[in-house]
């Protein structure tokens, strides 16, 4: 038992490692290494006296027509990509400092990847795209560059959206009262089971401290940086991520070891009942291994569900008991939600299906390793893309729900421990005395 463990222990150490540091490599290598500025930069940049500074909106010719911000000028991504020389350059963008700009800062940061290979200097990459140009709308800059000119020449500021009183106080209702309360039932959780020695109590217990932690680290990024640091909004998924797969593991192993008895070799697993043999006893198929694979097959196909949904684009602002707020869920948090997260799933439910199709001795203890990293991604991903995608044009109730679906989990956890407290913690007090 003591090497089982240790072996899942060392399992879930390299998914942890491995799996949370790839997106940020992904994003450091595409994303994160072309120069990137602000907006508020940009801006200054913009109007500086005598500026020699460009926007340059790389839509489509289509997109950029029907509406773009007053003062930028199209150069179209598709033109930018087929550019072989800066001989090429259009003599409109010859010898300015380029300030590219798309609607996420995704396709302008391998444009500007493209310009910077092809020998390309003073160039530069609006980081966050339109998305956060209309968010920074909320701090104050220099005016200018902040007007949209449409199709018909009609000139109109940046989407902004009255609040009426009442889901002013949904806002605040979620902010400061549904969050701070389930991070500090989280924390009493935590508390409660720090000392527990059963490994099941013990994953949980982690499984709770992730969920902390990304609940910090989201505090962090609206108190600290405004909302604007990638970094910690991923520091903030990656800890749900976790959180999900290991309370996900520690369900399966609590109902194993104390309810069906399926990995104890010396007591009769409480599925005899429904099979007609048991592996335990007698050269027979395992009718649970068998349910497993089914499940792990279903939970691939429906890893499916977001990878064929498309990001939505979408910022406006508003006020909040007059502060200036801006609701957005930037493309490049839905690109990992709803690509990489099931992409990630269904490669750690493929490798579930390989352990119990190939191991002989004992597979489904460590396909619930790979199976719950798998659920804690695709529920996690499937949850935002579910709220977005319902939500995408009220992105106040999107935040509403998430973190009522947070404050459940938190509750559901505790009402769980709770109303089965004398058989969970049994044991923990015999060992004790």
């Amino acid at each position: 038992m003591l090497l089982q463990n240790k072996g899942k222990k060392l399992l879930l150490s390299i998914l942890i490692v491995f799996v949370g540091i790839l997106p940020i490599i992904l994003y450091e290598t595409l994303i994160g290494s072309p120069p990137n500025i602000t907006p508020g930069e940009a801006v200054e940049l913009l109007d500086k006296p005598g500026a020699n500074a460009i926007l340059v909106d790389i839509r489509s010719s289509g997109e950029f027509k029907g509406n773009h911000i007053d003062g930028s000028l199209n150069w179209p991504y598709d033109k930018i990509m087929a550019l072989s020389s800066l001989n090429d350059l259009p003599e409109q963008f010859a010898g300015k400092q380029l300030i590219l700009l798309c609607k996420s800062g995704i396709t302008s940061a391998l444009a500007v990847r493209k310009l910077q290979k092809m020998g390309a200097a003073n160039i530069s990459n609006v980081r966050g795209g339109a998305e956060a140009w209309v968010a920074n709308l909320k701090k104050p800059f220099k005016p200018g560059f902040y007007k949209i000119i449409k199709n018909s020449g009609e000139i109109k500021h940046f989407t902004s959206r009255d609040m009426p009183l009442f889901k002013e106080l949904v806002v605040i209702g979620y902010g400061l009262v549904i969050k701070p309360l389930y991070m500090l039932l989280s924390l009493l959780l935590i508390i409660i089971l720090w000392k527990a020695r059963s490994f099941d109590l013990k994953t949980l217990k982690w499984g709770l401290v992730f969920f902390l932690a990304g609940e910090t680290a989201c505090w962090v990024n609206y108190f600290v940086f405004r909302d604007t640091s990638f970094l910690s909004e991923y520091l903030h998924s990656f800890g749900m991520v976790l959180s999900f797969a290991f309370v996900t593991f520690a369900l399966f192993e609590g109902i194993d070891r104390r309810i069906i008895k399926y990995s104890d070799i010396e007591q009769k697993c409480a599925a005899i009942g429904l099979c007609r043999a048991c592996f335990k006893y007698t050269e027979a198929p395992c009718g649970l291994k068998r349910f497993f694979l089914f499940l792990t097959l279903a939970c691939i196909i429906l890893a499916f569900i977001p990878l064929t949904g498309v990001p939505h684009w979408g910022s406006y602002n508003t006020t909040v008991v007059g502060t200036p707020y801006d609701f957005s869920h930037p493309v490049i948090y839905q690109l990992f939600e709803i690509r990489f997260c099931p992409y990630i799933a269904i490669v750690l439910f493929v490798i579930t299906l390989i352990i119990l199709l190939v191991k002989k001795v004992d597979p489904v203890t460590y396909a619930k390793v790979f199976f719950s990293g798998g659920i804690g991604y695709l529920s996690f991903g499937t949850l935002r893309f579910f709220l977005i995608a319902s939500y995408r044009d009220n992105l106040l109730w999107y935040e509403l729900w998430e973190e009522a679906t947070e404050l459940l989990f938190v509750v559901g956890v505790g009402i769980t421990l709770w109303l089965f407290r004398h058989k969970l913690f049994k044991k923990e007090a015999a060992s004790r005395a």
